[in-house]
């Protein structure tokens, strides 16, 4: 059975496809999933079979496509709206105005815009170009043809201009998709991106052979027109526009069916101009294409498979900047169906459900959106400990690992000891040291309500709760309140100066809470209070240790020792830069 019924067109991020069954939209959406639209399939002149004439039911097919392609660029366009757009005034007069039928009367005067544009570009400019060459006597068949190799100058020269901006590269990457669905399709292969890959992006049954074939007619029929003044040639091209289209029309139906040397040669130029209108897709695009197709086909879609949905994801947050796009995509699928990586490696071919595939690419679009996958898993690995954590509390970093590190080498195995995690946050230093030293008691200390409450729920994670407690407090001022004691305050406060906040990289700016990175104009504003305040609350000999930033470990030193206290030492980080410093309170 030869399947020669299908046909498609390129939209934004998508392929519209029009089969036996059904008129489809996929678009590859901003999560990375794929969205369908569907839409009543039959054509115009089946709907009013008075506009089935041979020879002018092409006119009406013409605009009918007109209507549906802008309908379908509207759909696919939708998804690349930002939320928080605001419509324009016209808009807003049209809503008012109209209601529910604003749409319809915007694509409506685009559409009739872009008419005007085409008239204008097409056959206004090759005519009155044309008709300079009127005094030199050639005759009108010759002025007809000057006129139509002008047109398809305007034509190849527009072709090759548009097809250097992004955007519109991309939608002619869509469109080489398409046609290599379609004959993947009419070949009665396996609609799969490997099978479709290795099609020809050239179609006879497409737009751009359309194109070039109602530049062909027009030579043909206008040569029957004579070489009047130009108002009068404007008017009667434009007259004999559904005579044009409906010729070319019923020939790109021939030559859809019919694979002989004449149609060959016809459709040669056409083809030959595809190679400006279609380029290479890559493969997220074919499957696009594959699932417009089978929508228009009734062709039901079994559920993705884990590598799947794995490159699928990879491939959005690529397309984003994201550098860790395999892993995190990794992540965040494991998430979802509760499996390790290691398990997704080595059950690639694993089905997953629609339900949970929907579930992925909504945590995919948050990851697009430069959001840390920390806290998109509300998960994170610190010190070999699993903390969970939200936006409102800075994530855990290697780097404070250190800080750690050193506070261990000075609690002994059994030591009992009071220790103060001040702007303790996700309360990961605290607990931690709590974690690895079984007789100390720990108080975490911050002032926003976030940080306690996701430091209560890792106190009892880690079942802690006899020996950590959460102080809410500006900074120390509660402790000495009370007239509390510690032997060691360790703290990561904020150290980050001012106006290099908005300098940061997006996922941090963006999603972590700036008052856990705010450390004033020279970054040093919370070591001058705590230094301060530990006066009151640190016994003799006790030790304060904080993280400090990569160029702060002289001043944070200079301000401790200004403060009476000693042996204060700077540690560094794997990369060699001041990551911690330590000292004794005399």
């Amino acid at each position: 059975m030869e399947r020669r019924d299908v046909g498609g067109q390129a939209v934004i991020e998508g392929v519209m496809m029009r089969g036996s069954k059904n008129l489809a939209t996929a678009v590859r959406t901003p999560k990375g999933n794929i969205e369908i639209d569907f839409k009543d399939n039959r054509p115009v002149t089946k709907k009013y079979p008075i506009l089935n004439i041979p020879f002018l039911r092409g006119f009406f097919v013409l605009v009918e496509s007109m209507k549906v392609g802008m309908e379908s660029l509207n759909y696919s366009a939708s998804f690349l709206e930002e939320d928080n757009e605001e419509p324009s005034k016209f808009e807003k007069w049209l809503d008012d105005k109209l209601g529910e039928r604003a749409n319809s009367v915007l694509m409506a005067i685009t559409m009739f815009i872009s008419f005007l544009f085409a008239i204008g570009l097409f056959v206004a400019l090759p005519t009155g170009i044309a008709s300079v060459f009127k005094g030199v006597g050639i005759s009108n068949v010759m002025l007809n043809l000057i006129e139509a190799l002008i047109r398809i100058v305007i034509l190849l020269l527009y072709m090759f201009s548009i097809s250097k901006l992004n955007d519109i590269y991309r939608v002619f990457q869509y469109h080489g998709a398409e046609h290599k669905t379609i004959f993947c399709y009419e070949a009665m292969e396996e609609l799969t991106v490997e099978n479709v890959r290795k099609q020809s992006r050239l179609h006879p049954r497409c737009g751009t052979n359309f194109l070039f074939l109602v530049m062909f007619v027009s030579i043909i029929v206008f040569s029957f027109t004579g070489w009047g003044g130009i108002i009068e040639r404007l008017a009667l091209r434009i007259i004999l526009i559904p005579v044009v289209t409906g010729i070319s029309y019923e020939i790109i139906k021939w030559l859809g069916k019919n694979d002989s040397m004449l149609a060959q040669i016809i459709a040669y130029p056409g083809l030959k101009l595809q190679l400006l209108t279609t380029k290479e897709p890559d493969d997220s695009q074919i499957e696009v294409a594959i699932a417009s197709l089978k929508a228009a086909e009734g062709i039901k879609d079994p559920n993705k498979n884990i590598e799947e949905l794995i490159k699928t994801g990879t491939f959005t947050l690529k397309e984003n900047g994201i550098d860790t796009a395999r892993l995190d995509a990794e992540l965040l699928l494991g998430n979802i169906i509760e499996k390790d990586r290691v398990y997704l490696i080595t059950h690639k071919e694993d089905e997953v459900s629609k339900e949970d595939a929907e579930k992925y690419f909504d945590l995919i679009e948050k990851r697009r959106n430069k959001m840390p996958v920390k806290y998109i898993l509300n998960k994170c690995e610190f010190m070999g400990i699993e903390f969970y954590v939200e936006e409102g509390v800075l994530i855990p970093r290697g780097d404070t690992e250190i800080l750690v590190d050193e506070v261990l080498k000075i609690i002994e195995e059994n030591q009992e000891m009071q220790i103060c995690d001040l702007c303790s946050g996700s309360g990961a230093v605290g607990i931690s040291l709590a974690h690895f030293r079984q007789n100390i008691k720990v108080d975490l200390i911050d002032y926003y309500p976030i940080p306690e409450k996701v430091s209560l729920i890792n106190i009892e994670k880690n079942k802690l709760e006899d020996r950590v407690f959460f102080i809410k407090s500006d900074l120390l001022e509660e402790s000495i309140k009370n007239n509390k004691i510690y032997d060691i305050i360790v703290s990561n406060p904020p150290y980050i100066e001012e106006c290099e906040i908005g300098k940061l990289m997006e996922d941090v700016k963006n999603y972590e809470p700036h008052t856990a990175l705010n450390g004033g104009n020279d970054g040093l504003d919370f070591y001058r209070k705590i230094i301060d305040q530990s006066q009151y609350t640190l016994r003799e000999s006790g030790i304060l240790a904080f993280e400090i930033g990569y160029n702060q470990g002289e001043a944070v030193k200079l301000l401790m020792e200004n403060n009476g206290f000693t042996n204060v030492k700077i540690v560094k980080d794997f990369a060699s830069l001041d990551r911690v410093v330590v000292g004794i309170k005399i």
